[in-house]
């Protein structure tokens, strides 16, 4: 491995799972999953001869299980006692998840488990903390907090000073009410860029970073020593980046179709209870992990920021100050 390649030495203890320096040919992904029948479909999956070389760095249990399985519209909650019971159902499915990890995973190509912290759980930082605590106790290697301002940032760092590695979801932030910044200007791209360096320096080892133009994508992923890895939803391509992929997307077409959603859904919702296998998972997913691997997904995606400007956005040195 070059020294070009290495993973960021703020990766810290992330660092022996990101796949994506192994090879220059290697792009490193983040898949969304909630139970155990969907770890099985996604390791058989993975056992297929051409990916048996796992490009799946990560896992995640996100609260977007309350939207796709649950059928919330929202991951906004309402109140202490609505929040309580999301945090439960959560620290339940990473449980779930962890040990179908354990047997479904080789050890030395197991993904890191990156638990989601729901809406409610940032509202201060003991609340962050107690919750971390409660998903490495089900499991978790690392947890993942959306941030839109400096009260998110003082839970971050909160949670790296324990030593768990701790990502930070920036751009779009759904929990937070849809704050965001999309980098569609350059002054906007700059504020994302701030973001990121502020969160690095709160001790976070990576970033997830969602529906941001692909120019902001593009200058967060390349290789830097003092950079994070970064996982990408809805926010196109990046050479070094990685890319994070939603494993009910891929089997389930949403109720709206939407231009950035996977191309391979076979079923529709109604369809779940008697449909959704882990043998339609495993045939779903190794179709949009090829097409992932192969840069037929996802599409890069619309911006404001003109030709001259993405190309400034892109030659950026986001991760040192102006």
């Amino acid at each position: 491995m070059t020294t070009e390649l290495a993973a960021p030495t703020a990766a810290g203890r992330l660092a022996p799972y990101l796949r994506r320096y192994e090879s220059p040919a290697q792009l490193g992904l983040k898949v969304n999953a909630y139970r155990a029948y969907e770890i099985e479909g996604l390791a058989q999956a993975l056992r297929t001869p051409d990916l048996a070389d796992s490009p799946v760095e990560c896992v995640m249990v996100g609260d977007s299980y309350l939207m796709t399985h649950l059928g919330r519209s929202t991951t906004v909650l309402s109140g202490a006692a609505e929040q309580k019971w999301a945090l439960d159902t959560l620290v339940g499915l990473v449980a779930e998840v962890r040990g179908a990890m354990n047997t479904q995973f080789p050890a030395d190509r197991r993904p890191f488990l990156l638990a989601d912290l729901p809406d409610g759980a940032t509202a201060e930082a003991s609340l962050a903390l107690a919750a971390a605590e409660r998903f490495t106790d089900a499991g978790a290697d690392a947890v993942k907090v959306e941030v839109a301002d400096e009260s998110g940032m003082r839970c971050v760092e909160a949670i790296a000073a324990t030593g768990l590695p701790t990502l930070v979801h920036l751009g779009y932030t759904p929990q937070l009410s849809g704050l965001s910044r999309r980098g569609d200007t350059v002054d906007d791209a700059a504020e994302l860029f701030a973001q990121a360096r502020r969160a690095r320096d709160a001790g976070a080892c990576g970033l997830v970073v969602e529906m941001v133009s692909e120019a902001v994508n593009e200058a967060l992923s390349r290789p830097h020593p003092h950079g994070l890895p970064v996982y990408s939803v809805f926010s196109g391509r990046a050479r070094w980046g990685g890319q994070s992929l939603n494993l009910w997307d891929a089997v389930v077409r949403p109720a709206r179709k939407g231009r950035y959603f996977p191309p391979t859904p076979t079923i529709d919702i109604a369809d779940v209870a008697a449909d959704y296998t882990p043998a339609l998972i495993t045939d779903r997913m190794r179709e949009l992990v090829r097409l992932t691997l192969a840069g037929w997904f996802p599409l890069s995606p619309r911006t404001a920021l003109g030709i001259r400007e993405s190309a400034e956005v892109a030659a950026t040195d986001p991760w040192s100050a102006p």
